[in-house]
């Protein structure tokens, strides 16, 4: 399939222009207040409400048209094929989120060295856990043994 070059002139004049015309509603919007024609903490003059009017339709348009513009601009990067979707990683998470459908009580096979050696070391962490825990209460028992009985001999 043979790639084409898009033509990325119109896209980007269409989206320059949007932008000048989003500032210039925005300058229609702020100049009442920049040129000092409406008087501070007074109510609107007409003039005021007349720019305010007409810059805030002009900017929401401006806005439209740019991102209609760079919707299909990215279409077309798509279509040209400079642009290449990834693949979605959620149908990997959808599948890893389903439950197993056969639980067996025997652990599965270690797949690699890494699994293997991960499991060993789990074992090993787990095994030393349980000893220090044995080992921990009972000098803590010996230790409140022997404080009991420093007491009541004192």
């Amino acid at each position: 399939m043979p790639k084409t070059q898009p033509a990325l002139g119109k896209y980007l004049i269409g989206m320059a222009v949007s932008l000048l015309l989003f500032l210039a509603g925005g300058w229609l919007i702020v100049a009442p207040f920049a040129l000092g024609y409406q008087p501070y903490g007074a109510d609107w003059v007409s003039q005021t409400t007349n720019n305010v009017a007409t810059g805030i339709p002009v900017a929401v348009v401006a806005l439209v048209a740019f991102a209609l513009f760079f919707v299909t601009l990215l279409g077309a990067l798509h279509a040209a094929g400079v642009l290449v979707a990834r693949p979605r990683p959620e149908v990997q998470a959808q599948a890893a989120l389903q439950p197993p459908t056969g639980l067996s009580l025997v652990p599965a096979p270690a797949h690699s060295d890494l699994d293997h050696t991960l499991s060993t070391l789990a074992a090993a962490l787990a095994a030393d856990l349980n000893a220090r825990r044995q080992g921990g209460s009972d000098q803590v028992s010996d230790q409140s043994i022997e404080q009991s009985v420093t007491r009541r001999e004192a």
